[in-house]
């Protein structure tokens, strides 16, 4: 993620847990069950390199390689990448456990407990890349790593700090980091699970860029931010789609910039999908006409992959039309701004997509938490009739459009 403040853009921070386990634990042991954690995606492999003594190159390093190098014990400076799994993929087990952890993070983030129905970005990450979902794990050659010294500040999470004062170069020690945008739970997920292995393992560091577990830039993803809201689809999926266009509802944008006056958006002819699926070739402006966009929807369904994968095939990014473009009806108007939240909570950008719940098709919206009202709102006008009248501009402005 990034930060913006005058135009100026600041890099998020990365945070490193350190942790060092007793001499009598197998590195492969350690590594085999960081592998394991089931919150971890099956289906993007780990990227595994390793640096070339004398060298700045890297090599990959095929999984039965990394086994062997381990139990070996003599390897040199190792990484492994992996990508976790959005929390729809999780087994239910897993996503209360992780839900459970948001309850000890001091202080809460402010849209914990407000969500009825939490939802994640609907984007899943094949890339690994810097932030995100990405977990790295850091192995230094035998020796060259170390515990923490007495001159060092032990902060964050801190479990058996007298082996991590006491640790000798014998001792296996790793490095497990994340990056800009990564969230709490997850990260708190990961090194519970490891000390239930490793009981005698000991652990420090994780804080983010402020010191601390929330309002910093390291953990900036929450699990709570976005609300999903179904909505049945009653006359087919062209009719529901052309019906939320023509009063504006589903409004796709197409390039954002910053300066003084904060976020400037364009809107879009076409439709912009959040993140491409696997088999559809992204068109050279990457958006889509209705009719482009109608031929994705019956693909995602004809592949009848699971909910969740269906609302990602799918999931286009859209701004919702602000309560001045139905000023033509002040009561209308007036009710869309009661129904906003305070000024600083208002974000009109969200996702919107069609998936199958038990066979059945469905629109998802996934917006801010604090504009679930206000969308709520505006589908209950467009229901009563009450912002017809933007009927005719919406076409005006889409004329040509083959929808």
């Amino acid at each position: 993620m990034f930060i913006y403040w005058d135009g100026f853009e600041i890099d998020g921070s990365d945070t490193d847990f350190d942790i060092v386990l007793p001499e009598n634990v197998q590195v492969w042991e350690f590594v085999a069950c960081f592998l394991s954690l089931p919150i971890f995606s099956d289906a993007q492999k780990p990227s595994i390199s390793c640096s070339q003594r004398g060298s700045r190159k890297e090599r990959s390093l095929t999984p039965a390689e990394l086994k062997e190098k381990l139990l070996a014990g003599n390897y040199p400076e190792m990484n492994i990448t992996v990508l976790c799994r959005p929390m729809e993929q999780l087994p239910e087990e897993i996503r209360e456990a992780i839900y459970a952890i948001s309850e000890r993070r001091v202080p809460h983030e402010a849209a914990y407990g407000k969500v009825e129905n939490p939802c994640s970005t609907p984007i899943i990450q094949t890339y690994f890349g810097r932030g995100d979902m990405t977990v790295e794990l850091r192995l230094p050659e035998p020796g060259a790593g170390r515990g923490v010294g007495e001159e060092d500040k032990i902060t964050g999470y801190v479990f058996n700090v007298e082996l991590l004062r006491s640790a000798h170069r014998e001792n296996p020690c790793f490095q497990i980091n994340v990056g800009p945008g990564f969230y709490y739970e997850y990260a708190m997920f990961i090194i519970d699970s490891l000390r239930d292995h490793f009981p005698g393992m000991g652990v420090c560091g994780g804080l983010d860029c402020r010191d601390g577990w929330t309002g910093g830039c390291t953990y900036a993803n929450s699990l709570y931010y976005l609300e999903r809201i179904l909505l049945p689809v009653e006359h087919g999926v062209r009719h529901t789609l052309k019906r939320l266009t023509e009063y504006d509802i589903v409004r796709s944008w197409s390039y954002r910039h910053h300066d003084k006056g904060g976020w400037k958006y364009e809107y879009a002819q076409g439709f912009y999908l959040a993140g491409f699926p696997w088999w559809v070739k992204p068109p050279k402006d990457t958006s889509l006409s209705f009719s482009e966009y109608l031929e994705l929807v019956d693909m995602a369904f004809e592949l009848d992959d699971s909910p969740f994968s269906t609302t990602c095939e799918t999931a286009i990014r859209i701004m919702l039309p602000t309560p001045e473009e139905y000023s033509q009806n002040p009561a209308a108007s007036k009710e869309l701004h009661a129904s906003l939240p305070d000024s600083e909570d208002r974000n009109f950008t969200g996702y919107f997509s069609f998936t199958k719940i038990d066979g059945r098709p469905m629109v998802e919206f996934r917006v801010p938490y604090t504009m679930k009202k206000y969308l709520l709102t505006l589908l209950e006008l467009a229901e009563s009739g009450a912002i017809d009248f933007i009927k005719p501009l919406t076409w005006q402005r889409r004329h040509g459009n083959d929808g």
